[in-house]
Formats: C-alpha cells, sequence, structure tokens
C-alpha cells in the first residue's frame, strides 16, 4: 500500500478566520448556553433523592428538584473543563514534538455533594489506579523546529483553560470502579491561553477568546517564536498522524481512492478550517478520516492563514 502526496501552499494576506462551514464553530455552538462556573447545584438536581426530613420536606425537595431538572433537559451550558483536562508532554528531539492530549474531564477530581462524591466527564469514564479520568477529545504530537521554540511553547501554554459547549443527555449516570458518575454530551471544546485570548485548539473551529489581563503575570513569556511560513517539511511531518490514521481507515474499509484534503491554517498552528473532496466524501471511509485530520496541530507561523492542499491515494 502506498500514499500519493502532493502539496500546494498558497499564502493568504487576509488575517480573518475562514471556516469550510460557516455555520459550524465554536461560538455558533455556544450561543445561548448558560455559563455554568458552580456545577454544585447541577449535580444537586440530577442526583438529589429527597429522603431526608419529614413529608412536607421531601416534597418541597422534589418540587424543587424536578423543576429545576425541567430546565436543565436539553439546555446548553459553557462549563469549564479541569485544569488538567489539557496536558502537554516534555519536548521529544527523536521526534521533534511535544505531545498534546485533551481529555473530557469536566471534574474528574470529582464534586462533594452530601457526603457523596460524583465524578463528571463529557466521554466514557476510565480508572487509572484510584484516580478517574475520561476517554481523550484530542490526542496528538505538536512539531517544533528545535528545543528553545518547544520550551517557549510549553512555557506560553502554562494556566491553558479548557471550555466545554455541554448538553445534560437523558441516559447520564455511570458506575466504574465503584465511583459514581454523570456523563455530559459534549457539543463544543476549546482550549484558550486567558492572558492572550489564543485558542491553542478548538472543535469545532473558534475565533479568538476575549482576553483575561488579570492571569498575566508580569513578566510573561512571549507567544512561542513563529516561523516565517510553513514549509513543505513542516507539513509533511505534522500530517503523519492523519496518513497513519487514512492507513487504518483503509485497512478497515478496503476503499481505494484519493482524498483531496483542504486545510486553512490559523497562524497559531490550528485549523481554522478544514474540507474533504475526492472519493470518500460521504461514506465512512470518509468520516474515517476526517476524525483522523481533527488532531492535527501544525507550527505556529508569521502567515495569518495559510491554505493547503493535501492529497491521499489509497491503496
Amino acid at each position: 500500500m502506498k500514499l500519493g502526496l502532493g502539496i500546494a501552499l498558497v499564502m493568504l494576506a487576509s488575517s480573518a478566520v475562514v471556516h469550510a462551514d460557516a455555520g459550524d464553530t465554536f461560538e455558533r455552538k455556544a450561543t445561548g448556553a448558560v455559563k455554568v462556573k458552580d456545577l454544585d447545584d447541577v449535580v444537586w438536581a440530577l442526583t438529589a433523592t429527597c429522603d431526608k426530613g419529614d413529608e412536607l420536606q421531601q416534597r418541597q425537595c422534589r418540587l424543587i428538584r424536578d423543576a429545576r431538572v425541567k430546565q436543565l433537559t436539553g439546555a446548553t451550558l459553557l462549563v469549564d473543563g479541569d485544569a488538567n483536562a489539557f496536558e502537554l508532554g516534555v519536548w521529544n528531539g527523536a521526534k521533534r514534538s511535544v505531545a498534546v492530549t485533551l481529555t473530557a474531564c469536566i471534574r474528574c477530581d470529582g464534586v462533594q455533594l452530601d457526603g457523596r462524591t460524583w465524578y463528571l466527564t463529557g466521554s466514557p469514564a476510565r480508572q487509572d489506579g484510584a484516580k478517574i479520568t475520561a476517554a481523550p477529545l484530542f490526542d496528538t504530537a505538536r512539531q517544533f523546529p528545535d528545543e528553545a521554540r518547544a520550551k517557549k511553547y510549553l512555557e506560553v501554554m502554562k494556566g491553558a483553560r479548557t471550555q466545554f459547549v455541554v448538553r445534560i443527555p437523558e441516559k447520564r449516570r455511570w458506575l466504574v470502579g465503584g465511583k459514581d458518575g454523570l456523563l455530559f454530551e459534549v457539543l463544543a471544546w476549546r482550549v484558550v491561553v486567558p492572558c492572550t485570548g489564543e485558542v491553542v485548539i478548538a472543535s469545532p473551529a473558534s475565533g479568538p477568546a476575549d482576553k483575561d489581563a488579570s492571569v498575566c503575570a508580569a513578566g510573561a513569556a512571549s507567544e512561542p517564536e513563529a516561523v516565517p511560513a510553513l514549509t513543505r517539511e513542516m507539513v509533511r511531518e505534522a500530517m503523519q498522524p492523519v496518513m497513519q490514521g487514512a492507513r487504518a481507515c483503509y485497512a478497515k474499509y478496503k476503499s481505494a481512492g484519493t482524498a483531496r484534503l483542504e486545510l486553512t491554517i490559523a497562524g497559531s498552528g490550528s485549523v481554522a478550517s478544514y474540507m474533504q473532496k475526492g472519493d470518500f466524501k460521504g461514506t465512512p471511509m470518509g468520516t474515517c478520516i476526517d476524525a483522523a485530520v481533527s488532531n492535527v496541530v501544525f507550527p505556529p507561523s508569521q502567515r495569518p492563514l495559510t491554505t493547503i492542499g493535501f492529497p491521499i491515494v489509497l491503496p
């Protein structure tokens, strides 16, 4: 089996973010969402048994609980994830990269309520020793020209925050390793550097977030140095996980043909827009390749937007 590779880099002068589907953005998913900082109220409404006190107190408790559940059912919420939901590895000199992982940990450390701990996740829960974690939403390696730039990136990413747009599904309770939890349906997510408003990664694509100057430390590190422009070699290296994913898709579906990928890359290295054309669009094979593309990130560059065409020929 072989993969054909052809890359055409087109540099754009505009700084506007372009989306393959202008309606599918983080901002649109978050429209009308209720921002929730304290999840205790939500957890109480979804778990309260209302079995304490006398009959009148229990009845009043049930009325309040049921009214709150009615409000929450189908509602869209904007919540912050755990501080460790977004994790970065160390510099890998052999691969010239840093591992980047986002798990759907909304409250993997748990929410204490009435002497009971509830763990909140946005993907299936997993037990790692005594700890609860969640299945990853994003898992890749970010490429850097050298260790110095990787270290600058790691410094800037300190304090990055994860935001989830979620909805409460009907089937939400789970039990893993004797621990109780609640599953939320994740509609969108993004990781933000609050000091600058830079969006590190997002699904679907996101414009810049509001800046929070209050968290900017005096003398904080500047953004990682960007290369003048993405080179063909940088693109090839960044797209290696996609090519590996395409091979896995072919092994599963045995569908031959050409996928023509079109990506617009923001200066930060995140994908501002993506579209697939060619033989697999609208097929299970195409969906499988789309999933592989969702994990790709590129080195930061001085170009506001870079558009690439990336054909993959299978087998």
